[in-house]
């Protein structure tokens, strides 16, 4: 028995030990050994990331390579050469995102809103690029946090990291003039201020005149941002903003002349904790923002004045933590809408058109479910309510979005219910502040749309190019369009709602855009197709459904930029696009001294198309003070293409009537800038 466990034994240490060779011989068979690894990419250099949800991120220190207006890179014009946004021809201010009218979108500062910013004809540039850090576009804003407006939203972002060395910009331009300094001062502190101001008086004043008329224009602005990092989570950014128009025109024919002062001031506290880092993230800020117009006009003995006015005090936060993320927002409105001041007139209107004092008031919440390894569900609700003269409005507007994301390929698709309390309305869109805001009332009801959107993108070719589609359809509820005109004011009696038109609207489209992100040269082509109808029932002349004012069913836009070597770099961009749709004029006949016009259906003629080419050429050299010094070279409209703004009639020699187009003064506008960074 000894011997036969000793011979199992012998036997079972033979097998472990032919095993263990085995074994060893097949760890050597598969080993390897590598010498060198080499790891191939493009490095990312378009100006414009696109994330899953659809927002797109701006880098605003890249737009100096692209076409300047009048040596200014303005970030509201070049937000318009991106698919879903429409084109704006001159003379037209503020900015349409998927059919939606100017006063549907949120324009803000890091979150605190700005109401009817644009200069002059919505011609020079809104922001100075060179204090931000990025622009944020949101096209449809249909997450819970986003606010109580039908539309996308646009935000201009500040630097939130600390300066820690001294550093300025400045350009010099022919019309205007702007420069921004960062400061640090102290170990946790530093300070940035931009300033800008016209001198378009100066150089250009014979551009400002036509036929016997004279214009004189100036504007400023001004930014000041004070950012202390407090500790590793916690920030404190103190942030103004200020800007300032004056104009006058003189009209010799009828002895007139308009003037008019209008402007924006904003000033905010954001308490920044835990941003950009695990665990609980906040973010509160404290704003007072306003804007105020004073119009005039005098017409031989008659004297006019239009003020109007709206000022926000307001408080937000938001937390967000693991798949949460929750908020509220109060908001005291004050507005004065215009009201009509009037000497020498038959108009007996005394001016005393009330002030509204309302409060606006929102909770939300939304939960991010992952589905899948890629796939996650987003789920949100915000509930408002809106408190005006004893009457209050409620909502709870729910919001869902599915997102699939791999890096390579992206997709999400959504549905939202939004509302909005904020009415803004005028008798002209052609880029004067004569547009002003109404709070939702009795007769006013508030604002709400039901939208459906999706979107699309995926990596081409080891990610040098990105292709994107776009989709959305919008139904749009108690919207207001402004039927009267400038002549309103020779009536008897001015009353805003006798000149307010209520009804129904529905925006849908779609876009294609592809994007080079690598490579020297960089930017995107897209197109978009789109619709914007407005119907109304509630006049017999207008019934019926029409195209909105900013309608543009096809949009081509072309965005390009070429570093040649250290010193020289290109950029253009092209955009062709449907002509804006206008009321024309049929029939016109002079009897017994009294003009008689009829006009045919309500915008159902359009503008000739839209088409043009801007170039620019940079040239850059350093010296031994400045970190960068140069020179940029801009053709505006450079192929010359008339550009129609707008039909009017003409009162030509012998008492005869013209009815024609009025192009925009110039063809091609050349500019110069000089530039330095220090």
């Amino acid at each position: 028995m000894r011997l036969f466990s000793a011979y199992i034994l012998l036997i079972y240490l033979c097998v472990f030990s032919l095993s263990a060779v085995a074994q060893d011989d097949k760890e050597k068979t598969l080993s390897l050994s590598i010498d060198s690894v080499t790891v191939r990419g493009y490095r990312y250099r378009s100006a414009v990331k696109s994330e899953a949800g659809g927002m797109m991120r701006w880098d605003l220190q890249t737009m100096g390579e692209l076409p300047q207006i009048l040596g200014n890179a303005d970030p509201m014009h070049y937000a318009q050469t991106l698919p879903g946004i429409q084109t704006n021809s001159e003379m037209r201010s503020g900015i349409n995102i998927q059919g939606c009218e100017n006063s549907h979108n949120f324009v803000s500062i890091s979150g605190a809103p700005l109401y009817n910013v644009h200069h002059l004809l919505g011609f020079f540039s809104a922001f100075n690029a060179s204090h931000y850090s990025s622009m944020l576009l949101d096209k449809t804003a249909s997450y819970a946090g986003a606010s109580n407006r039908l539309g996308g939203e646009l935000t201009m972002e500040l630097p939130v990291q600390k300066t820690d060395t001294l550093s300025a910009e400045l350009s010099v331009g022919l019309i205007s003039s702007q420069g921004t300094l960062r400061l640090p001062l102290g170990k946790r502190t530093s300070l940035a201020v931009s300033l800008r101001g016209s001198y378009m008086n100066l150089l250009y004043s014979r551009w400002l005149q036509d036929e016997g008329n004279q214009m004189r224009y100036s504007f400023y602005d001004a930014n000041a941002t004070l950012v202390h990092r407090i500790d590793k989570k916690n920030t404190l950014m103190l942030d103004y903003y200020g800007g300032n128009d004056r104009l006058s025109v003189e009209e010799d024919s009828y002895f007139a002349k308009m003037a008019d002062r209008w402007g924006n001031q904003m000033g905010a506290l954001h308490w920044l904790h835990g941003i950009g880092s695990e665990g609980l993230q906040a973010n509160t800020t404290l704003y007072v923002t306003s804007f105020h117009n004073q119009f005039t006009l005098s017409m031989q003995d008659m004297h006019f004045r239009l003020p109007s006015s709206i000022t926000d005090l307001g408080l937000k936060s938001s937390l967000g933590l693991g798949r949460w993320n929750w908020g509220a927002e109060l908001i005291w409105h004050h507005i004065h809408p215009q009201s009509l001041e009037s000497k020498g007139s038959y108009n007996q209107s005394d001016g005393s058109q009330p002030v509204t004092r309302s409060a606006e008031g929102s909770l939300f919440a939304q939960y991010d479910q992952p589905l899948a390894r890629h796939l996650s569900l987003s789920l949100g609700l915000r509930g408002s309510l809106y408190l005006q003269s004893g009457k209050d409005y409620g909502a709870a507007d729910p919001s869902v979005r599915i997102v699939y994301d791999d890096r390579t390929l992206q997709f999400s698709a959504g549905y939202a219910l939004k509302h909005q309390y904020l009415f803004q309305t005028g008798f002209s869109t052609v880029g004067l502040p004569s547009e002003f805001w109404l709070s939702c009332s009795k007769e006013r009801p508030p604002q709400y749309a039901h939208e459906l959107s999706a979107r699309a993108s995926v990596y081409l070719l080891n990610r040098r190019y990105r292709l994107e589609a776009d989709a959305y359809y919008k139904r749009l509820y108690h919207q207001v369009e402004y039927k009267g005109s400038v002549l309103d004011y020779m009536n008897l009696r001015y009353d805003i709602e006798r000149n307010l038109l209520y009804g129904s609207g529905k925006n849908y489209g779609f876009s294609l855009m592809l994007t080079k992100c690598s490579g020297r040269l960089t930017g995107w082509i897209s197109y978009a197709y789109s619709h914007a109808r407005r119907t109304f029932a509630e006049q017999r002349t207008l019934q019926g459904t029409y195209p909105a004012n900013h309608d543009r069913p096809h949009e081509l836009n072309v965005v390009l930029s070429y570093p040649l070597n250290r010193y020289w770099s290109f950029g253009g961009t092209y955009v062709y696009a449907s002509g804006t749709p206008f009321t024309a004029l049929k029939h016109l006949a002079y009897v017994n001294g009294n003009l008689l016009l009829k006009y045919g259906d309500y915008n159902g003629s359009r503008m000739k198309p839209y088409s043009r080419l801007n170039l620019s050429v940079n040239y850059k050299w350093h010296t031994s003070f400045a970190r960068e010094q140069g020179v940029n070279f801009t053709l505006y409209n450079a192929l010359g293409q008339s550009s129609q703004l707008f039909y009017y009639i003409s009162v030509q020699g012998g008492g005869e009537f013209a009815y024609r187009p009025v192009n925009f003064f110039v063809k091609i506008l050349p500019s110069s800038s000089y530039f330095c960074k220090f």
